[in-house]
């Protein structure tokens, strides 16, 4: 609870609206203007596409795989990580999975009926009441997209836990070579993660936000949208968890 609390605190809009609110409160001070000006501008880039896509642009360093990649890797097994659930839909009865998550199991579907690997769901659940994503995850792939679930991991809360927790389930079935699935901007946090304990990694990439450029600037790219802040949320959202799992690795 701690960890989400802060998390929300530091990543934009909330941690930007909550020091315009500061400068408000200051605004008789210089300070407080100041603090109203530069929030208020720095959530205006992060709205605009050409700002979040140069942002997250550095964070999908893996091209799509070819057959020829997943051929040369000689893959053992499918790894695909949980990307956030949809709770209480009405329509389903109850939990389902997120949107990110609908994509991510999509290509893992996709690759599974190409390759025939054992295919492995990672993702727990919000609450103890509340059933874990990895679940829902394999409910979705087994009844609706027809492929089977070789393993569930339901205890991660995190991609440091989805690749200590996986790992297990891993070596229980003598495997460590692995297709990672997961959004292209989220990978190389993952592949670093999974690779600590021992496993032979090849990314997976789905979801991708980088545009090839081909079609240059376009209008709509100084134009602010919802979509552009969300990007640069993930940007952001990446770049301090690449700080925050260094920390801690030099730590141990």
């Amino acid at each position: 609870m701690l960890y989400t609390l802060a998390k929300a605190l530091l990543l934009p809009p909330v941690g930007l609206f909550l020091l315009i609110l500061l400068g408000v409160k200051w605004w008789r001070y210089r300070l407080g203007r100041g603090l109203v000006l530069v929030s208020a501008l720095l959530l205006l880039a992060l709205s605009l596409p050409i700002v979040s896509h140069r942002m997250i642009q550095p964070l999908e360093p893996y091209p799509a795989l070819t057959g020829a990649d997943v051929v040369a890797a000689k893959p053992q097994a499918i790894v695909v990580l949980a990307a956030g659930r949809y709770t209480g839909a009405p329509e389903y009865g109850g939990d389902s999975i997120g949107g990110t998550t609908l994509q991510r199991i999509r290509y893992a579907a996709w690759l599974q009926r190409r390759t025939r690997l054992p295919l492995i769901v990672s993702g727990s659940s919000p609450t103890e009441k509340q059933p874990a994503t990895g679940t829902l995850m394999r409910d979705v792939l087994e009844q609706e997209f027809r492929v089977p679930v070789a393993a569930v991991e339901d205890r991660s809360r995190n991609t440091l836990e989805n690749a200590a927790f996986t790992a297990e389930t891993l070596r229980a079935m003598k495997l460590e070579k692995i297709l990672l699935v997961s959004s292209a901007w989220h990978l190389p946090r993952a592949v670093e993660a999974f690779e600590r304990h021992g496993l032979r990694v090849t990314p997976a990439p789905t979801v991708f936000e980088t545009r090839d450029g081909s079609d240059g600037l376009q209008a709509d790219d100084f134009l602010p949208g919802v979509g552009a802040l969300q990007r640069s949320y993930f940007a952001i959202h990446e770049y301090l968890g690449r700080v925050w799992y260094r920390l801690r690795a030099a730590e141990a």
